[in-house]
C-alpha cells in the first residue's frame, strides 16, 4: 500500500504528489462571518488600512491621463507600480512607524542597502521587461489587488476595454446621486501640491530614479498617514465613508447605510466609555441586545458576533481532537478514537439528558472563553467548546428563527451558517449527553472537516487536511488552534486613526462629532 509522508509517497503509485498546506478556515465555518463583514462594511478591507491611499490614487490614475495623452495596460501599470514604490520608500524613510504601507519591507531592504544617493524605481517596480524581483507580484501592484476592488465598491474607481483590447483603469466623474467621485477626489488630493512638486514627482515616474536628496522635500505632500482636517480631502473622505454603502445604486429601495451606522455607532459607544475607541464593546453590545433594537446594522453585527462564537467553539471542539490524536502518537481507530474522547469530555457527568445538562451551565460565554489557557488538556479545550455551543443555544434559541430569516433576507446566509448548526441541537435534546458529544465529533469536526479540504482542493494538488482516513484509521497530519476572524474593523480603525479622529492614545478626538453629529 502506498504511504503518505509530508505530502509525498514512499511508496510508487500512479497518482500526483500532495502538497500539504496550512489552509485556513479548516471547519469552513467563517464564511458567514466573511459575508455578514463585507455587508457592514463595504469598501473597506483587511488590506486597506491607509485611507490617504484612496485619495492618493484617484489623483494618480487621474494625473496618468493627464501626462499620458496615450497609453496602454503595460505603460500604467508600470506608472501605477513605480508611483507605490516610490510612496513606499518616502514613508519607510522618513515615516517609519507607520505600518500597512504597500511595498514597505522592499523599501527597507533598499534604504538599508543603499550604495548611492538614487534609488532605481524601474529595477524595483517594473515587472514587464521579466524582472521578477520587485516589490510587488500582482502586475498592477497593490491598487490592482488591493484597493481597486474598495474604489470600484465606493464608485471612485473603474475598469474597463481599450480599442486596443488592454484593460485600463480610470476614475468615476461626478454624478448627482453620489457625494464622492473619484475625479472629486482627484481634485482635493491635487489642491495639496504645488507645480514643482507635480513636475517632480512625475520626472522620478518616467525616469524611473528617485534621490534621496528630495525625499525630505516629496514627503510633505505625499505621506499617507495623517489627513489634514481642514482641508477639502479631509470633508471628502468623510462624506465617502458616510454615504449610501453603495453609491453608484440610484433605486432608493435598494439603499443601505450599514457602514455609516458602524462608524456612528463606534464613535457613539466610544462616548460612553470615557472616549475609549473599542470595537470589542460594540459587538459585545450588539450581541446583547439581539433583536431588542431594531437598527438592521446592529442586528448585523450580532449576526456576525453569534457566528463567531459558533465557529470559535466548533473551531475548540476540533483543536482538542487534533490534540488528544497527537497524544497517541500513532494512527487509531476512528469509532475508537471518537468514543475514547468523548468519554474524556464528559468523565465529571453522570449520564444525563443534553437539555438537562444544558440549563445547568451557570457560566457565560465570556466566562468560558476566560477559561481557555495553553496548558489546557484536549478534553478540557474540548469541554470548553461543548459548553459554549450550548450556551450559545440556550441564550439564542428564541431568536434562530428570526436569524434565519435575517441572514436570508440580507443575502449573508452561507452553508454551515450558526443558525442551522445551532438549531440542530433540537433534534437531540432528549438524548444522551455522551451520544450527542460523540455524534457531533462526527459529523461535525471529522466529516465537515474532510468535506471542507476536499472541497478546498478541488482539481489542484494542494491539501489543507489535518488529519488523513484510510481504512477507518485517523492519523495525525497538523494542530490547528481555534481561530477568530478579522472583521475589517482594525482597518475601519486605522482609516479613523489617519482622520485623527482616533489619537495615538487609542481615544477618540472633538473631530468625531463632526462625524456623530453631522
Amino acid at each position: 500500500m502506498a504511504v503518505l509522508q509530508k505530502g509525498n509517497s514512499i511508496y510508487p503509485f500512479w497518482g500526483e504528489n500532495v502538497n500539504l498546506i496550512t489552509g485556513l478556515d479548516p471547519l469552513g465555518l467563517q464564511v458567514t462571518s466573511e459575508a455578514t463583514y463585507a455587508t457592514m462594511l463595504p469598501g473597506i478591507s483587511n488590506l486597506t488600512n491607509r485611507l490617504r491611499y484612496y485619495g492618493f490614487y484617484c489623483w494618480l490614475l487621474d494625473f496618468y491621463f493627464k501626462k499620458e495623452k496615450q497609453g496602454n495596460q503595460t505603460e500604467q501599470y508600470r506608472f501605477i507600480r513605480r508611483a507605490e514604490l516610490l510612496i513606499a520608500i518616502l514613508m519607510q524613510k522618513e515615516r517609519k512607524g507607520i505600518t500597512q504601507i504597500t511595498g514597505s519591507d522592499f523599501a527597507s531592504n533598499l534604504i538599508n542597502n543603499a550604495t548611492s544617493n538614487t534609488f532605481d524605481l524601474a529595477s524595483g517596480a517594473d515587472k514587464d521587461n521579466g524582472n521578477e524581483k520587485t516589490y510587488w507580484k500582482y502586475p498592477s501592484g497593490a491598487f490592482g489587488q488591493y484597493y481597486f476592488g474598495a474604489l470600484q465598491a465606493l464608485s471612485l474607481a473603474v475598469r474597463y476595454e481599450n480599442d486596443e483590447g488592454d484593460i485600463i483603469f480610470n476614475i468615476t466623474q461626478p454624478h448627482p446621486k453620489q457625494k464622492v467621485s473619484g475625479k472629486q477626489l482627484a481634485n482635493a488630493f491635487d489642491e495639496g501640491l504645488t507645480d514643482e512638486i507635480r513636475t517632480l514627482f512625475y520626472n522620478c515616474i518616467k525616469k524611473g530614479k528617485l534621490s534621496q536628496n528630495n525625499i525630505s522635500e516629496l514627503i510633505d505632500y505625499f505621506a499617507i498617514d495623517k489627513v489634514n482636517p481642514e482641508s477639502t480631502e479631509w470633508k471628502l473622505y468623510v462624506e465617502m465613508l458616510l454615504d449610501k454603502d453603495y453609491p453608484s445604486k440610484e433605486i432608493e429601495e435598494e439603499f443601505t447605510f450599514h457602514r455609516r451606522n458602524t462608524i456612528t455607532s463606534l464613535l457613539s459607544t466610544a462616548e460612553q466609555n470615557n472616549q475609549e475607541y473599542n470595537w470589542y464593546v460594540y459587538l459585545d453590545d450588539c450581541y446583547e441586545q439581539k433583536f431588542e433594537n431594531q437598527e438592521n446594522t446592529n442586528v448585523g453585527w450580532y449576526c456576525y458576533q453569534l457566528n463567531e462564537y459558533w465557529q470559535f467553539a466548533c473551531g475548540l471542539i476540533f483543536f482538542g481532537a487534533l490534540q488528544h490524536l497527537e497524544t497517541l502518537h500513532t494512527e487509531e481507530y476512528l469509532p475508537k478514537f471518537i468514543s475514547d474522547f468523548s468519554k474524556l469530555i464528559n468523565k465529571e457527568n453522570k449520564t444525563t439528558t443534553l437539555e438537562n445538562y444544558i440549563t445547568n451551565i451557570d457560566e457565560t460565554e465570556i466566562d468560558l472563553l476566560k477559561q481557555i489557557e495553553r496548558n489546557n488538556t484536549p478534553q478540557k479545550n474540548a469541554k470548553i467548546g461543548f459548553d459554549l455551543l450550548f450556551k450559545l443555544y440556550d441564550n439564542n434559541r428564541e431568536q434562530l428563527p428570526q436569524l434565519k430569516e435575517y441572514l436570508s433576507r440580507n443575502g449573508i446566509i452561507r452553508e454551515g451558517n450558526m443558525a442551522d448548526g445551532l438549531f440542530a441541537i433540537t433534534n437531540h435534546l432528549q438524548n444522551d449527553l455522551k451520544d450527542f458529544i460523540s455524534f457531533f465529533i462526527h459529523k461535525n469536526i471529522i466529516y465537515r472537516h474532510q468535506m471542507v479540504a476536499l472541497r478546498k482542493m478541488g482539481n489542484r494538488t494542494q491539501a489543507t487536511n489535518k488529519f488523513i482516513i484510510e481504512e477507518q484509521m485517523i492519523r495525525l497530519i497538523d494542530i490547528f488552534p481555534a481561530r477568530w476572524t478579522s472583521p475589517r474593523m482594525n482597518a475601519l480603525r486605522n482609516l479613523l486613526f489617519d482622520l485623527q479622529v482616533i489619537n495615538d492614545e487609542g481615544n477618540i478626538t472633538e473631530l468625531h462629532t463632526k462625524i456623530v453629529y453631522q
